[in-house]
């Protein structure tokens, strides 16, 4: 009934189908072939009766030169913050704790005034803000924007002529003088709380010595990760310098897709279509494939190196390893059924070794020479290896990150680490 209402054609093609995906599995395996993408395969022989015939092409992983890897220099020697800086994380945070009080006399620096914003540009007068709140004399987006509050009182108004920045996020205002009208509403200064016991209970600790403590252990965390940052960048431009291997051209258009999907998810996040931003820039998406190129290039080489690093040196990721790692993942949180794809906890297990591989290559392969790190640099001592113990919520202490990494030297590590 079957063949009568459809064919055999259509059958023989599934049955095609099925036999070419369980035989090139298994002469893969037989041949050790290193596959790194799907075969183009074509079918040459299908017929009732006769043996199934096809050839299948591959683009297979390609052999790595690695150089001598280890000589990179690197070492991992975090900075212990100062005292200064630690004056200076806590009065940033009693800065998020203060409350707006309001005036009646003409803005200070530090003041904080809620402002109406025209801009007349080009001809044509646009919103530049409603009943925004902005801080006199602060460093903005605009500049001297922040500078001509200072002095205004609560409904007065004041133009003023002010260049957009190169970089402006409407590209068509990029490097343009507009007329700027202010109209502020309120004038608001800042009361600061009082640095004491009290405002360390806000924060989550129990008093200003533990606060301090906490700070000075948060920041030393933060140095840590920067210098095994840096440590890392290091020790991978050593590798890629001196490693020979000819990259597949497919594995830079893959870099280049994840390049551009990124591009389109923090465009999407600002509210703006990809269509909208390639206007804006002036741009096509072949002109961004084709500025990133390099980039990409870069990244693909980068995978195909750590790759044999890892080989070479054995890394490898347990089962118990993979089983944490995975169960803390945000993706956890968000598909749990995600993580029953062998596709998905194979991507994970390659972000370990990778991560791995680079500790391995810094010296911080085991969990007792990060500790010993974060000692030296004053901060607790933390197993972070071991799995997370579920706490009942609480304040979090937010300390900036600092890092003098290269952008460069961190989309190669990104795509060491991250990769999907």
């Amino acid at each position: 009934m079957y063949e009568r209402a459809y064919g055999k054609e259509h059958l023989w093609e599934e049955a095609g189908e099925d036999l070419v995906e369980e035989t090139y599995k298994e002469i893969v395996d037989a041949e050790d072939i290193d596959p790194i993408d799907r075969p183009q395969v074509q079918i040459t022989q299908s017929e009732e009766g006769k043996p199934l015939v096809y050839a299948a092409s591959v683009v297979i992983r390609p052999e790595v030169g690695l150089g001598d890897y280890h000589a990179h220099g690197a070492t991992v020697e975090p900075v212990a913050p100062e005292d200064d800086e630690v004056d200076r994380t806590i009065a940033g945070m009693r800065e998020q704790h203060a409350q707006l009080r309001p005036v009646d006399r003409p803005a200070a620096a530090g003041d904080v005034l809620t402002v109406d914003i025209d801009t007349a540009v080009n001809g044509r007068t646009l919103t530049f803000a409603r009943n925004a709140h902005i801080e006199a004399g602060k460093e903005l987006g605009i500049t001297g924007l922040g500078e001509a509050l200072l002095g205004l009182k609560a409904n007065e108004e004041k133009k003023i002529d002010l260049t957009f920045r190169d970089d402006a996020s409407e590209g068509e205002l990029t490097g343009k003088t507009g007329t700027f009208s202010i109209r502020p509403s309120q004038v608001a200064e800042k009361v600061l709380p009082p640095l004491d016991d009290e405002f360390a209970k806000t924060v989550g600790v129990a008093d200003l010595a533990a606060l301090r403590k906490a700070v000075r252990s948060e920041l030393a965390h933060a140095a840590f990760h920067e210098a095994r940052d840096a440590a890392a960048d290091k020790a991978m431009e050593h590798a890629l310098a001196t490693a020979e291997v000819e990259v597949p051209d497919i594995l830079v258009q893959d870099e280049l897709d994840h390049l551009i999907a990124d591009l389109k998810a923090r465009v999407k996040e600002q509210g703006l279509t990809f269509e909208k931003f390639l206007l804006q820039t002036r741009k096509t998406e072949q002109d961004l494939r084709t500025e990133w190129l390099p980039i990409a290039q870069r990244r693909a080489k980068s995978l195909l190196v750590i790759d044999a690093i890892a080989r070479k040196e054995g890394v490898t990721v347990s089962g118990n390893e993979l089983a944490s790692q995975a169960a803390l993942s945000p993706l956890a949180q968000v598909d749990p059924q995600a993580l029953r794809s062998p596709a998905v906890l194979a991507s994970l297990a390659r972000s370990i070794r990778n991560r791995k591989t680079i500790d391995k290559l810094i010296g911080l392969d085991s969990p007792d020479a990060e500790r010993e790190a974060i000692r030296k640099a004053g901060g607790e001592d933390v197993d972070f290896h071991a799995p997370a113990e579920p706490k009942a919520e609480e304040p979090k202490i937010i300390v900036p990150e600092r890092s003098n990494a290269t952008l460069e030297g961190r989309e190669a590590l990104r795509a060491m680490l991250e990769k999907k």
